[in-house]
């Protein structure tokens, strides 16, 4: 695949195209998906900040039970509401007929509900370690700081720059992991997330060039106080589908990928 500006332009272009053939649909779709995760943050949040005033065992036992039920409800809620929406993104992309209940789609099946949590969970575990490396070369910098060794601070910092992009983009490839699970829905979790490394292979920086070019439209969307970021993110995610359809030569109407090569 032939990647440069223009391709890039294409994919993004593709995406805009997409989103204007069903504009209201597919705004409703990011609202579906986003107010249940915006309103499970709001009672996390008033629920935390009621007990935070006075600091006793009795509230720290309470603060713990808020987090263990915001974390329950993101993996339970969220979670699955995500992989709904990324069905109705790839569909849209590929030109496909798609409904916004498909956001709530995983909730009437068990086992696509089962998937999307074993999936997420799967990516979270890949993204550790590459979220670990990070977490020691931050705090070998601090102990260089401890030490009073400024050279060897200055040259850590240095270095976390590049570390810290490269790590974002090893994360961020796993987003592919979802479109190859919606594409060969009976491969398993593991088979989805071990397929994105071959296909992003020699494309890292690509990738990291590609979302870097939403930059002005998450500016945007911050500015308007998050609602410009209903368009933004289906903006985002209808364009990566291209590029990750692109990476793998597909075309509108793809044929699944092929993971049987890829172990358990």
């Amino acid at each position: 695949m032939i990647y440069n500006a223009s391709a890039r332009k294409q994919y993004k272009a593709q995406a805009r195209e997409d989103i204007r053939a069903r504009f209201w649909p597919t705004m409703l779709t990011v609202v579906l998906e986003v107010v249940p995760v915006v309103l499970i943050s709001m009672i996390y949040e008033v629920g935390t900040q009621a007990i935070s005033g006075d600091i006793n065992s009795a509230n720290m036992g309470l603060y713990f039970n808020c987090m263990l039920i915001y974390l329950l409800a993101t993996v339970l809620i969220a979670v699955p509401l995500e992989f709904g929406a990324k069905h109705y993104f790839v569909a849209q992309a590929r030109g496909q007929e798609a409904s916004p209940m498909l956001v709530v789609s995983c909730f009437m099946s068990g086992k696509k509900y089962l998937t999307s949590i074993k999936l997420a969970l799967g990516i979270l575990l890949y993204s550790l370690g590459w979220v670990v490396l990070l977490s020691v070369a931050i705090v070998l910098i601090a102990l260089f700081a401890l030490i009073g060794s400024a050279p060897l601070v200055m040259i850590g910092v240095v270095l976390l720059i590049p570390l810290s992009m490269l790590i974002t983009v090893k994360v961020r490839r796993y987003d592919g992991a979802y479109i190859c699970m919606i594409d060969t829905p009976d491969a398993s979790v593991m088979q989805a997330i071990r397929s994105c490394a071959p296909i992003f292979k020699n494309h890292n920086w690509e990738l990291m060039v590609f979302d870097l070019s939403f930059i002005l439209w998450l500016l945007f969307g911050a500015v308007t106080c998050g609602i410009g970021m209903i368009y933004v993110d289906a903006y985002t995610e209808i364009a990566f589908v291209h590029y990750f359809d692109a990476l793998c030569g597909r075309t509108a109407q793809p044929n699944p990928p092929d993971l049987s090569q890829l172990t358990e």
